[in-house]
């Protein structure tokens, strides 16, 4: 057989490594769960737990076969200080960590052209406040790294911060490609960062002892990577403005949307593709499968998602759910966000809430696009990745109440399956054109019904009503 591909992805809850042939076909995939601790604000993770379970994952996945090269996605933006050995100083904080609030404003009034936000969320204010709260720790680092160039550095690779991560990061200049010279001067704990090369630049090569704790060949040639995004547009086939809007879904609900480079809509994330030219635009919700998962576990004896249940429910459901279980992004950026439940009454049962669950995030979207729809950036298909598209009642949901088809490619694998055809990309092993194929191929479509896409324009209104609730949660 030929040498693989390998594509690992270091997710809010677990890591996953898919393996390809060098089309970018599926080999072999596996994943291994971790913990984040949490206290309020706070949302930590132990990255020596991410490497724990990568070496665990990819000699499953591996299974002695030579490996030509590897990238890396993850979370982001989740920061870690590291010493010189590339050991972590202390706990990562992670993209959910909302306690750098004060830094994030400080920071929007060093560089208010920022087209990202200031919230903590965009992982520069965590830097300050490490320095403000951890000064140890950044006394004994060399680099703060993300949390794939965590697992690059460990590989064997260079200590490098792809610019995924740095143009999704508050007061990155992207003409200049580095972090504005006026907020270095003024935020000198931003030093730590180390140089922002492409997501698709060879950074190094698998050392003896990556091989050995890993299984991945030694010398397989190691890719700067980027954020999960990346990894699930190009599993997805998206490339470039007018392609499809893609919604992953896992711990989180990120909606992903090429555009022309330099787009800017005020109250949503950008970052950069790893195609020349092209941005995403994104849309967040902090907790969609984290709420199914919730929900889930409030009944111990039966599997509130079945698909047949769901969908034999009437729908829109008798309940109204805002799904702000852990606070808010976009678009109101609202840490202090919680969920609201409407109409439940003592008829209601697990299924009742399960389905508002999966409502309210499909109706949450369905506000975010309108908004993107309006700065000319309109949505007339969705493709569909991550744990959640493994749902088809979720799916059947997100058309009827979107009003546009979606399709789930027969990928399916997310960000991990599209970090292995990003390692492909880099080492010349597959095209654009190829990746354009691997989306291409669908194992299944949800077409809109009209009558339930009225129905859900009217349940709208109320759920942005039960929305502003939160206004009040600040």
């Amino acid at each position: 057989m030929s040498k693989l591909l390998l594509g690992i992805d270091v997710g809010t809850s677990s890591v996953k490594v898919v393996a390809t042939d060098r089309a970018g076909v599926l080999v072999a995939d596996a994943a291994q769960r971790y913990p984040t601790a949490t206290d309020g604000a706070a949302a930590e993770q132990d990255a020596n737990a991410w490497w724990e379970a990568v070496c665990a994952v990819t000699r499953r996945v591996v299974d002695g076969r030579e490996v030509a090269a590897v990238a890396v996605t993850s979370q982001a933006p989740t920061l870690v200080p590291v010493d010189a050995a590339g050991d972590p100083t202390a706990m990562a904080l992670t993209w959910l960590d909302r306690r750098a609030s004060d830094e994030a404003r400080r920071i929007a009034e060093i560089v208010p052209e920022s087209r990202n936000g200031a919230d903590p969320f965009f992982g520069t204010a965590k830097l300050p406040w490490l320095a403000e709260h951890r000064p140890e720790a950044l006394a004994r680092a060399e680099h703060v790294l993300s949390a794939n160039g965590f697992i690059v550095r460990r590989l064997g690779g260079e200590s490098v911060l792809d610019d995924t991560t740095a143009a999704l990061m508050q007061g990155f200049d992207d003409e200049a490609n580095a972090f504005a010279a006026a907020l270095v001067e003024a935020e000198p704990s931003l030093r730590y960062l180390p140089r922002v090369v492409p997501s698709t630049e060879i950074v190094g090569a698998v050392s003896p002892e990556a091989a050995a704790a890993t299984g991945i060949t030694a010398g397989a040639r190691i890719v700067a990577g980027g954020i999960d995004s990346i990894g699930s547009a190009l599993e997805a086939g998206i490339l470039e403005p007018g392609d499809p809007l893609v919604d992953m879904t896992g711990f989180s609900s990120v909606t992903i949307l090429p555009v022309p480079r330099g787009t800017r809509v005020p109250g949503f994330l950008h970052s950069r593709h790893c195609v020349p030219g092209v941005d995403l635009l994104f849309t967040a919700q902090v907790t969609a499968g984290a709420t199914i998962d919730w929900v889930n576990g409030l009944d111990g004896q039966r599997d509130l998602r079945d698909d047949s249940e769901l969908l034999a429910r009437p729908r829109p459901g008798r309940l109204t759910m805002v799904p702000s279980l852990a606070g808010e992004r976009t678009p109101s950026w609202n840490q202090r966000a919680r969920g609201v439940i409407d109409g439940i009454d003592l008829a209601a049962d697990g299924i009742d809430l399960m389905l508002a669950a999966m409502e309210g995030n499909v109706l949450a979207l369905a506000r975010d696009i309108a908004t993107i729809s309006e700065a000319g950036y309109p949505v007339d298909r969705v493709v569909s990745t991550g744990g959640g598209s493994s749902s088809a009642a979720w799916l059947q949901i997100k058309a009827d109440v979107l009003g546009v088809p979606v399709d789930r490619p027969a990928s399916g694998h997310g960000a991990a399956q599209g970090a292995a055809v990003l390692a492909g990309l880099a080492i010349g092993e597959i095209t654009l054109d190829t990746v354009r194929g691997l989306g291409g191929e669908i194992r299944a479509s949800y077409t809109p019904d009209p009558e339930l896409t009225r129905a859900y324009a009217e349940r709208l209104a109320r759920f942005e009503e039960l929305s502003r609730l939160n206004e009040t949660r600040r």
